[in-house]
């Protein structure tokens, strides 16, 4: 039944999965709207709702909590079974800056972060088999801190853009969360993963998180070790503590909270 008022249809028991290098979600079913995330080759969805001409799906990520619009010419729809199996057995995960795949008979690149669901058991090479080119890592094993470290700087000077989660385009906190999840490590719907403990108690490949109490906003930085840390300008950047803690001084208000995250092990 289409809501009152309203020129969306809701829709139930209905799931997708990106097919597309990058799969953009806007905040209104519009090509001019704001680009609320996006979603990598692999990834699946729930469709949770439709415009009444068809020409838009509402969609929602469980990965980043996020729901969007997406054009009907991008939706490839999937079974619920294949949804929870997808979801819930071993994959693949691209870490090479760029990678390639076979599909449709043409090459598709895929960015880090895309994921390949093959698991490592499989009887057959699934990379000749899929024409796979590039780097990955099996999502069911947890990295260390030095590889971690490594997935983290592969986003080195990647510009600004709110929700983007690419190597072309870095939301903040999506970046972050992202570079988890290639290592391994669930940070779900904005649920930081990991115990708190002080800063003079991080190691290399720790989280730290500034919380800014009256803009209700957060900023991250991956602690590299040597007094450095990675986070996020207008471009994802290494610079010393000091010159992070100092642009974090002059951006954000009085009310703010530190907290250092060890995630890993």
């Amino acid at each position: 039944m289409q809501k009152e008022s309203s020129s969306e249809w809701p829709l139930i028991d209905a799931y997708g999965i990106c097919r597309q290098t990058i799969l953009p979600l806007y905040r209104q079913p519009t090509f001019d709207s704001a680009l609320v995330c996006q979603l990598l080759f692999g990834e699946c969805y729930q469709i949770n709702g439709l415009t009444s001409d068809r020409q838009w799906f509402r969609v929602y990520h469980e990965d980043t909590g996020m729901g969007g619009w997406v054009w009907a010419k991008l939706i490839k729809e999937i079974t619920g079974e294949e949804y929870r199996k997808f979801l819930n057995q071993d994959f693949q995960i691209v870490t090479s800056p760029i990678a390639a795949i076979e599909y449709l008979g043409s090459n598709l690149y895929l960015l880090p972060g895309s994921r390949l669901h093959f698991s490592e058991l499989e009887l057959f090479n699934w990379q000749e088999h899929i024409g796979f080119t590039g780097t990955y890592r099996p999502h069911a094993v947890r990295a260390g801190r030095e590889e971690l470290i490594e997935i983290g700087l592969r986003y080195l000077n990647a510009p600004f853009q709110a929700g983007g989660r690419s190597i072309f385009g870095l939301d903040e906190e999506f970046g972050f969360a992202l570079i988890f999840a290639i290592a391994g490590y669930s940070w779900l719907s904005g649920k930081i993963p990991g115990k708190s403990v002080t800063p003079e108690e991080a190691v290399p490949g720790d989280l730290f998180v500034f919380r800014d109490l009256e803009k209700q906003e957060s900023h991250f930085g991956l602690f590299l070790g040597a007094e450095e840390i990675l986070w996020m300008d207008n471009k994802m950047k290494v610079s010393d503590l000091d010159e992070w803690e100092d642009y974090l001084r002059n951006n954000t208000g009085e009310q703010v909270v530190f907290d250092a995250r060890s995630i890993v092990g």
